[in-house]
């Protein structure tokens, strides 16, 4: 029975109506009101609009929806913001453990999509895919030569959970994996079926190089003119992880010279791609929009999940909680 102290469950951003249609919901509306919104979103002013009587935000598209602190003090009553992902760079979670707001994630429902995409761009670029699809409907019959991926190197950036869905899926083509991270622990890059290199290494000897790691001020950019100039030339370069990991001009240029012989993109610095980018002219370039998450499977792991979060913190037992300080009394 909804009474003056049912909480209040609000999803802004439920573009698509993934949340409206999950068998789920009925679970919340049980113990809550809830408010969905499928409108996209134009401006913070609307968006605190949508969340000001919340008691707990789900939000289906951080990416999108960002959480900063003006959002935060726009909605009085808040207690929780739920990610329907793993990242939650886009909430300001220092705030929102001053303010006792709890922000819970959900962790790998997505990784599995994520290391096939990796895939499906790495097809794409080495055979020529898209290009010689357009061409094909464009009225001409010339197929393009590409490049077999069997007996060739792919070097990770960054070992993780993706990382250890990607090298198994890279070695049953054939392929050796090398990769680098942080640590650079050879135990761990072993258990996900890769050997442990310095980055020069990795860079100067992959044939693909496909990148895994968060974002943060230590790795933006941190692919650049120098460390293009010391791969093989003719590498394919792959980007599920996040854009600003890519000196997205030094990009271009590597691509024009033949340095960098493809990349597969799903993200980007800014996003949407902006209009007139180079990348949009580039044959070389195969692109696909913050979808490498994007599966049917992934999506009913993500809303389950984040409903079970949700469910779970409004019965007192929390999981998945990144700033578990905020549920201090």
């Amino acid at each position: 029975m909804v009474t003056a102290n049912t909480p209040v469950i609000v999803i802004p951003d439920d573009i698509g109506g993934a949340f409206k249609s999950s068998p789920g919901i009925e679970r919340l509306k049980k113990i809550a009101t809830v408010a969905i919104h499928e409108q996209r979103l134009s401006n913070d002013v609307e968006l605190i609009k949508r969340v000001y009587e919340a008691t707990v935000i789900l939000s289906f598209r951080p990416a999108f929806t960002k959480f900063s602190t003006a959002i935060l003090d726009g909605a009085p009553n808040l207690r929780m913001i739920c990610i329907s992902g793993t990242g939650v760079e886009d909430v300001a979670v220092s705030e929102a453990t001053a303010r006792k707001i709890a922000v819970a994630n959900v962790p790998g429902p997505s990784n599995r999509a994520v290391a096939e995409h990796c895939l499906a761009l790495l097809f794409s670029v080495a055979r020529a895919v898209p290009a010689q699809d357009r061409a094909i409907r464009q009225g001409e019959w010339k197929a393009l030569q590409g490049i077999e991926l069997g007996g060739k190197t792919l070097g990770i950036i960054g070992v993780g959970a993706i990382s250890s869905e990607l090298a198994p899926l890279a070695r049953g083509l054939g392929m050796s994996v090398i990769s680098w991270s942080r640590n650079n622990d050879a135990t761990r890059a072993a258990a996900v079926g890769s050997r442990a290199v310095l980055l020069d290494e990795l860079l100067g000897n992959a044939d693909v190089i496909s990148l895994h790691v968060r974002l943060n001020e230590s790795t933006r950019n941190m692919i650049g003119p120098a460390q293009f100039d010391r791969m093989k030339r003719g590498v394919i370069v792959i980007n599920t992880a996040r854009g600003g990991l890519i000196d997205e001009d030094a990009l271009v240029h590597a691509l024009n010279s033949g340095q960098v012989g493809g990349a597969g993109l799903d993200v980007f610095s800014h996003e949407p791609l902006v209009s007139g980018h180079p990348f949009r002219a580039m044959d070389n370039v195969v692109m696909t929009p913050v979808a490498a998450w994007s599966t049917v499977d992934a999506s009913a792991r993500m809303i389950n999940q984040s409903i079970e979060n949700v469910a779970k913190f409004l019965a007192g037992t929390p999981v998945n909680v990144v700033n578990p300080m905020a549920l201090r009394v």
